[in-house]
């Protein structure tokens, strides 16, 4: 069975095009941006992020699975992004 939390351990901040920046802490966040926000509509990684993000609210997909399929869309859309998961605390820049 899946891991069904709220929250990620470690929240992921996305720079958009317009120069707003948005704190993702969950797959919620993360399907809202990539229906919404996103600066591409085609990209593959895209799309699988948001079948994860899908699963994910069905109950089969692990939280911390989405994130990764989300950070692999925002690189494959050039989106500038923040992973913090940095063990001494520090936003790890993933630009």
């Amino acid at each position: 069975m899946s891991d069904h939390s709220a929250f990620w351990e470690n929240s992921i901040s996305i720079d958009l095009d317009t120069g707003e920046r948005l704190v993702l802490r969950s797959p919620q966040d993360a399907l809202y941006a990539l229906v919404s926000d996103w600066p591409i509509h085609d990209g593959v990684h895209q799309q699988r992020a948001i079948d994860f993000c899908c699963a994910w609210l069905a109950g089969r997909m692990p939280a911390e699975a989405v994130r990764q399929a989300f950070i692999l869309a925002a690189l494959e859309a050039g989106v500038a992004i923040d992973d913090h998961e940095d063990d001494a605390g520090h936003a790890a820049d993933s630009r």
